[in-house]
C-alpha cells in the first residue's frame, strides 16, 4: 500500500461526514519541544460547538499516557497541517477512553504524530523528529489502529486467527509501524469490540492441550513472527551490542514492509537501532541513508558479499545496501551466515572513507592473467582452473556483479592486478597426500567451497590493500581425483616446450597433437589410466582409451596457454584489505 504525498488528503472516521479540521496549536507545540518535553493531546467539550477541541499539554514526569500508531495511507495523517478531522480525532479519543487499561479516568492524554510532530517549519519537525524514540519508550501504552483489525469482532477469533489477522494487516507492512511496535512497553491491537494484547492470549493459551498440537504449532509460528516484527528489540538487542544482531533482525523486520517516502527510511532506521538521529535529521532527504550507514564504527565481515538488489553509490559505500526494505533472503542481502552471527570469532569490518576494512583469506591472481585471457580469448563463462603455491587446484566461477556498473566482464583491466577474497579458508587434503585409499568416485566428490569477491588492487599502503570489488565468485577447493587429473594435465604440459609465439598462432586441434606422445607416455601410467576412467565415469563422458585421452589433450592445451599465469599466491588470513 503506497501513498503519493502530493495528493494525500486525510480521512473522515465515516464516508459522507462533513465535520470540520481541529488544529494542534503550533505555538504550545513548540514551546513544549523546545524545552525537550513531549505535547499530549487531549479532547475537550466546547459548548459553543458540536465538536470538541484540542488542548495541548506538556507530558510531565511519570505522567500515563497512551502513544497512537497508524497506517497513514488509510488517512489518518496530514502532509500539510498538524490537524485532523473532528470525527477521527473523537473516535480515537473515545478509543483510548474506553481501552481496557483505563478504567479510573474519563480523559486519558495521547500522542499522535499527526499532531505533535510540526510539519513546519522545518527546524521544529527536525526538534520532532529527534525525539521519536521517546513518545513511544514513555508511553505505558501504545494503541495500533488499522482499518482491517477495526472490521473484525476479537471475540468471534481463535487464539491463532487474532494472531494471523494481525500479521496480514496494514499495520505489519509499513515502515514506520515497526519502531512504534518495537520500542513500546505494551502493544494493544484494536478491533472492532475491543483492544487487544497478543502477548497476553498467548501467554493464556494452555499449552499443554494434545488434540490442539497443529494449531499450538501455529499459535507458536504466527507468535514467533509477531514477536520478531514487534518486541525483539526490548526483548534482546537492548541487552548485547552487537551490531549484527541489531542489522540482522531489522533486515528481516523491513524486509516485507514499504514506505511512503524513500528517504524516511533512515530516519526509521536510526530510531530502531538507538543512534543519535541528529546527524541523519540535519542531512537532506538524500543523504540520509548515507550518513546512517557513516555512523557505523563496524559491521558484519558478511556486507562484502551481500547481494543486495541495490546498493549505495557514495564512495567508501559501495559494500552497503541502500535498502533495507524488499528483500528476498537474508543470506543474499546480508552475507553469509557465519559472518554476520556474533560469536566467539570477530566477524566485524570496519568501514572507513575508502571503503570497507577487514582481513579475510584471499588469493592475489597472476599479474598477466587477464591479458593471457584475451591473448587466447578466453571468457568469464567458463570456470578458471587455478594453482596455489602449495600445489592446491581450486575452480573459479565469476557470477553476478557486486553492485551496479561493476561487472568485470565490461570493464577494461589491462596493468591492474586481480585478487579473490573468500568468505572462509578452504580446508581439504594435503597436496604431498593428493590420493587416498579410498574405493571407486569418492575421491572426485566435493572438498570445500566458498563466496567470494573479485576484486582489483589499485595501490598498497601501510600494508592495507586497496581494492575495487567486480563480481561475486563460488571457489572450491577441487576434489583428491581433480586435483591429481590437474596435476597430470600441468605435467604433460610442461613435458612439451612450444614457443608462445606457436601458442597464439596455432589452432587447438594442432596444438592437440603436439602433445599426444607425452599424454599416450602419462596414460601408459596403468594407475592414472585407472583413475581417469573413473572421472570419466563420475562425470558421466565415455570412458573408453580415445574419449579419455581426447578429453586429457583438451585440458593439456588449455593449461599450456595459460601456462605460470594460473598460478595464485595464497595470501595471509591477516591481510587487510580495504574494499570498495
Amino acid at each position: 500500500m503506497m501513498t503519493d504525498p502530493s495528493t494525500y488528503s486525510p480521512s473522515h472516521r465515516f464516508e459522507g461526514c462533513m465535520c470540520p479540521m481541529l488544529f494542534a496549536n503550533q505555538e504550545k507545540v513548540a514551546s513544549i519541544l523546545a524545552v525537550g518535553s513531549l505535547p499530549l493531546i487531549l479532547l475537550t467539550n466546547d459548548p459553543s460547538t458540536q465538536w470538541s477541541t484540542i488542548a495541548v499539554e506538556e507530558a510531565v514526569q511519570e505522567q500515563e499516557f497512551a502513544a497512537i500508531s497508524h497506517v497513514w495511507a488509510e488517512g489518518s495523517g496530514n502532509v500539510s497541517d498538524n490537524a485532523l478531522h473532528a470525527c477521527l480525532l473523537q473516535d480515537i479519543s473515545d478509543l483510548v477512553a474506553k481501552s481496557p487499561w483505563e478504567t479510573e479516568r474519563r480523559h486519558y492524554p495521547f500522542w499522535i504524530d499527526t499532531l505533535c510532530v510540526p510539519v513546519r517549519p522545518p527546524e521544529l519537525q527536525i526538534l520532532a523528529l529527534n525525539m521519536m524514540r521517546v513518545p513511544y519508550e514513555r508511553a505505558k501504552h501504545v494503541l495500533v489502529l488499522d482499518s482491517h483489525l477495526r472490521s473484525l469482532n476479537s471475540t468471534r477469533l481463535s487464539s491463532t486467527e487474532v494472531f494471523a489477522q494481525v500479521s496480514c494487516s496494514s499495520w505489519m507492512r509499513r515502515l514506520w509501524t515497526l519502531q512504534e511496535g518495537r520500542l513500546a512497553k505494551r502493544v494493544w491491537f484494536q478491533f472492532a469490540d475491543k483492544a487487544v494484547d497478543v502477548q497476553t492470549i498467548f501467554l493464556a493459551i494452555d499449552h499443554r492441550r494434545i488434540p490442539s498440537r497443529i494449531e499450538h504449532w501455529i499459535d507458536g509460528a504466527l507468535y514467533t513472527k509477531l514477536w520478531m516484527q514487534i518486541w525483539y528489540r526490548g526483548h534482546y538487542i537492548n541487552k548485547t551490542s552487537a551490531v549484527t544482531s541489531m542489522l540482522s533482525t531489522t533486515s528481516l523486520a523491513l524486509s516485507s514492509r514499504s514506505v511512503s517516502v524513500p528517504t524516511d527510511e533512515a530516519l526509521c532506521l536510526v530510531t530502531l537501532m538507538g543512534k543519535d538521529p541528529r546527524q541523519v535529521t540535519a542531512a537532506s532527504p538524500m543523504q540520509r541513508m548515507e550518513v546512517f550507514w557513516r555512523t557505523f564504527d563496524k559491521v558484519p565481515k558478511a556486507f562484502l558479499f551481500s547481494k543486495a538488489p541495490h546498493k549505495m553509490t557514495a564512495k567508501g559505500l559501495h559494500w552497503a545496501p541502500s535498502s533495507f526494505m524488499n528483500f528476498q533472503s537474508e543470506k543474499d542481502w546480508m552475507g553469509p551466515k557465519e559472518l554476520s552471527s556474533p560469536g566467539e570469532a570477530d566477524v566485524h569490518a570496519q568501514p572507513i572513507s575508502r571503503g570497507l576494512l577487514l582481513a579475510l583469506p584471499s588469493f592475489a591472481l597472476h599479474k598477466d592473467l587477464i591479458q593471457r585471457m584475451k591473448e587466447f580469448d578466453f571468457t568469464w563463462k567458463f570456470d578458471l582452473i587455478i594453482e596455489d603455491q602449495a600445489g592446491m587446484w581450486y575452480s573459479l566461477q565469476l557470477e553476478q556483479p557486486w553492485r551496479h556498473g561493476s561487472d568485470l566482464t565490461n570493464i577494461s583491466l589491462t596493468t591492474q592486478r586481480l585478487a579473490v577474497l573468500l568468505a572462509h579458508e578452504l580446508q581439504g587434503v594435503n597436496a604431498d597426500n593428493k590420493y587416498s585409499h579410498r574405493k571407486s568416485d569418492e575421491i572426485f566428490f566435493l572438498q570445500d567451497s566458498s563466496v567470494g569477491v573479485i576484486v582489483s588492487i589499485s595501490e598498497s599502503e601501510d600494508d592495507i590493500m586497496y581494492a575495487h570489488a567486480h563480481n561475486h565468485v563460488s571457489i572450491e577447493l577441487l576434489s583428491e581425483g581433480l586435483q591429481a587429473y590437474f596435476s597430470s594435465v600441468k605435467a604433460c604440459a610442461q613435458a612439451v616446450e612450444i614457443p608462445h609465439a606457436t601458442m597464439l598462432k596455432e589452432s587447438h586441434d594442432t596444438l592437440k597433437t603436439m602433445y599426444k606422445i607425452a599424454a599416450e607416455k602419462l596414460l601408459s601410467n596403468t594407475i592414472t589410466r585407472h583413475n581417469l576412467a573413473t572421472k570419466a565415469r563420475h562425470f558421466g563422458q565415455e570412458e573408453d582409451y580415445e574419449s579419455i585421452l581426447d578429453d586429457f589433450l583438451d585440458a593439456t592445451v588449455v593449461a599450456a596457454r595459460f601456462g605460470g599465469c594460473a598460478q595464485v599466491q595464497k595470501l595471509k588470513d591477516s591481510q587487510l584489505w580495504c574494499v570498495d
